[in-house]
């Protein structure tokens, strides 16, 4: 009597669900490892055929992949070595420290200027405070002088 208890249809609905399940999650996994490895033969046949490719920034505005040998000519024109985007972040990470180089150089032009003006007030500071020890601008009987 229990082997008659074993085919009651809740359990052996469950065990179709089960199985059903394990072949869908196996499909899917042959499926994805399928996928890559035709992908990588595609691209491979791909490469035999036009040589290794590279990938630029046409003008700007368009990534796009070229045969190795066409580079020189589209960098003759502008074009750039990888994605778009990739140069694009260059391109700002260029400007922005072009600028930190410039704010550099202009707080370094104004401490010499103030450094430089702090000096000529100290030396007209010192001449100020002794006038005997400025020739020409003493009190004492010089040329063309009475006495």
């Amino acid at each position: 009597m229990k082997g008659a208890q074993l085919n009651t249809p809740m359990k052996k609905h469950s065990r179709v669900a089960t199985a059903a399940a394990m072949v869908v999650c196996l499909l899917a996994a042959f499926a994805a490892l399928g996928g890559v490895g035709s992908a990588q033969s595609a691209i491979s046949s791909a490469q035999g055929a036009y040589g290794k490719k590279v990938t630029i920034c046409h003008k700007g505005k368009k990534t796009i992949s070229i045969a190795k040998s066409a580079w020189p000519a589209h960098q003759r024109h502008g074009d750039t070595l990888g994605t778009c985007g990739s140069a694009a972040a260059k391109a700002k990470a260029k400007k922005a420290k072009a600028a930190k180089i410039k704010a550099a150089k202009i707080k370094a032009a104004k401490a010499k200027a103030e450094k430089a003006k702090a000096e000529r007030a100290e030396k007209k500071q010192d001449h100020g405070s002794n006038p005997g020890d400025d020739p020409g601008k003493g009190h004492g009987k010089g040329k063309g002088g009475k006495g």
